[in-house]
């Protein structure tokens, strides 16, 4: 029987770098409902689908964690140390998400005037509103949050207004379970990979527990830490794992069986959803996409795509959900593809600069 550990050892490439993408993408075809009709308007595919169970962007940004978590594990694992490992972690995040914050604070400066004016309608003083928003602004890029594009007046005549970028509330998320993983590591628990287990058991079972009490999937924040730990556990027991066709199409029936009944399909996502994914991510390669081996496009379309969505939607000849999701696709694979070779490239490049630190606490029990 072949099993996951085997696969990772042949294959020198995988698909995990265009299913980033594609879920990058389904992320801004979720968006363009709301942006283009206003809140509560419109639904997207998957949500008709699932019988409102999931939302197109939030099973994407779910199993964009549980990659994560598969990956950053890894990540932990084949590091030199605890310093090598966060900056590798801060070179991947950072620049980016800066320069992602610069293009949309300018975005609202140039072509928000209701923003702009918003000092006079306080009778605040421009410079110290200027100051105050330029205090906000270096905070965000710090914490990764994103409160100086969401001020009053952003894309106020939007069907979605107040925020320049919305989408960038799961980075500081992301970021957090990093620090996670390096908190676990740094107390050698991957040598003892059965209570990591035994952690993802009891975030699976309030997870599940919160969704049969009829708690709403797109408003619990523990569903992130719940695929995460998923994509941590396919990581550290992909020993166990087979890799089976016959699996992958049971995964796929179960998914299907449970987009019928709710919440069935959100409790079996963690599980099914994630085999599935890592079956296709290590499944035969396609050649069409040999391209995003070398190139990953996917956190700067996730980047970008919404401000562009809104830009977009000002105008209200545009304001047709897959009307927005056609013209925004070309806009931001083209920021993508400029994050990529002239930010997110060059700062991984300084990962073979790293000073080594101390031993980040061993490899994992096999």
């Amino acid at each position: 029987m072949n099993y996951l550990s085997g696969l990772l050892l042949s294959k020198k490439t995988n698909n995990l770098n265009l299913i980033r993408l594609v879920l990058a993408l389904a992320v801004i075809y979720a968006h363009a409902y709301p942006l283009s009709l206003g809140a509560g308007k419109g639904v997207d595919l998957i949500n008709g689908l699932t019988h409102g169970q999931q939302t197109a962007g939030g099973l994407a940004v779910d199993l964009f964690f549980l990659i994560s978590g598969f990956l950053i594990t890894a990540s932990w694992l084949h590091s030199r140390s605890m310093q090598n490992f966060l900056q590798r972690r801060v070179f991947r995040i950072y620049p980016a998400y800066v320069v992602a914050m610069a293009f949309s604070a300018a975005l609202i400066w140039g072509i928000c005037p209701a923003f702009r004016a918003m000092p006079e309608h306080q009778g605040t003083p421009y410079l110290l509103t200027l100051i105050s928003w330029g205090i906000d602004f270096l905070k965000d890029c710090v914490m990764l949050t994103f409160n100086s594009i969401s001020w009053k007046g952003v894309f106020a005549g939007n069907p979605y207004p107040g925020c320049a970028n919305a989408s960038l509330w799961t980075i500081q998320k992301e970021f957090f379970c990093y620090l996670l993983v390096a908190a676990i590591g740094q107390f050698a628990l991957y040598q003892h990979r059965w209570l990591t287990l035994l952690a993802a058991l009891v975030i699976y079972a309030a997870y599940a527990k919160a969704l049969l009490t009829g708690v709403d999937v797109e408003q619990m924040d523990r569903r992130y830490l719940c695929y995460f730990f998923a994509g941590m556990n396919f990581w550290l027991w992909r020993d166990k794992i087979p890799y089976s066709s016959l699996l992958a199409v049971g995964s796929l029936m179960l998914l299907v069986l449970g987009a019928q009944f709710k919440p069935f399909l959100s409790i079996l996502m963690p599980v099914a959803g994630g085999y599935l994914v890592l079956w296709l991510g290590y499944g035969p390669r396609v050649p069409l996409f040999d391209w995003t081996h070398r190139k990953d496009l996917s956190y700067g379309t996730y980047l970008y795509a919404y401000p562009v969505q809104q830009l977009i939607a000002m105008s209200q000849s545009f304001r047709d959900p897959l009307v927005n999701f056609a013209l925004t696709v070309p806009c931001v694979l083209g920021l993508a593809w400029l994050s990529w070779n002239l930010v997110e490239k060059r700062f991984l490049a300084l990962k073979n600069y790293l000073p080594i630190d101390r031993d980040p606490g061993g490899e994992e029990r096999t």
